[in-house]
């Protein structure tokens, strides 16, 4: 049975041949580009282009998991930097960071409309702020960045603009275009418009509950639920 010394070692001399190889290049890398979208955006912060593999359980101190596909992220070379080989634990040895393929940051991140910042659910069973969204944050200092917070609040803005669009012409008597028209226009629009995970926030989150999302879910429920299913 190799030592936890022997791993690191093996894995040390393996890892930076195998990202030279072209099973790694079109099996692995390229999977993972295609798999975040037309943008090819980081896992992380999904500002800046992806363009590494990172690995969730960093290489170094587990290196028994760096040839899994599950831990096998595309990330920016600034949240890359940023997190290193830190990887904080809780008392029962569970990650104290946000896994973006298996876990909802919604759950655990809060989004400030007005400043754009990114900050930590608040927990009522415990009355503080979320442990998992605080560490998360704390590692991943790119997520609060200026050029990202405006980049968020840029999508925030246009995803508003997309509903009250369509708040406008379902509202006007005699309308140019249909209800369903001006839906479909609406949706094409938050669609293209989906970053930061913007879209599920406004629809799914605490987003919904602020304007103009919260007039659409009262005056067109069904059609807000429609769009909830859309961006999940």
């Amino acid at each position: 049975m190799p030592t936890v010394k022997e791993k690191k070692d093996l894995v040390k001399r393996l890892w930076p041949t195998a990202r030279k190889t072209k099973v790694f290049r079109t099996d692995v890398f390229q999977v993972l580009l295609d798999m975040a979208g037309k943008r090819q955006r980081c896992m992380y912060c999904e500002d800046s282009r992806g363009t590494d593999v990172e690995h969730f359980w960093p290489q170094a101190p587990y290196p028994e998991r760096v040839f899994e596909w599950l831990n096998l992220l595309l990330a920016c070379s600034g949240c890359q930097r940023a997190k290193g080989d830190r990887f904080p634990l809780d008392d029962e040895c569970r990650p104290l960071l946000i896994d973006p393929t298996a876990e909802d940051p919604w759950d655990y991140l809060y989004f400030a409309p007005q400043t754009g910042f990114l900050t930590p659910r608040f927990e009522a069973a415990t009355g503080g702020e979320c442990s998992k969204g605080r560490h998360t944050l704390d590692l991943l200092g790119p997520l609060n960045h200026e050029a990202v917070i405006e980049g968020r609040q840029a999508v925030w803005r246009r995803l508003q603009r997309a509903v009250e669009g369509f708040l406008e012409a379902s509202d006007q008597a005699c309308a140019r275009t249909s209800e369903s028209e001006a839906f479909d226009e609406m949706r094409r629009k938050i669609m293209e418009t989906d970053d930061y995970g913007l879209a599920q926030w406004s629809f799914v989150g605490q987003g919904q509950e602020e304007e103009p999302f919260c007039s659409l879910k009262h005056n067109h429920p069904h059609l807000f639920n429609e769009l909830r299913q859309v961006v999940r």
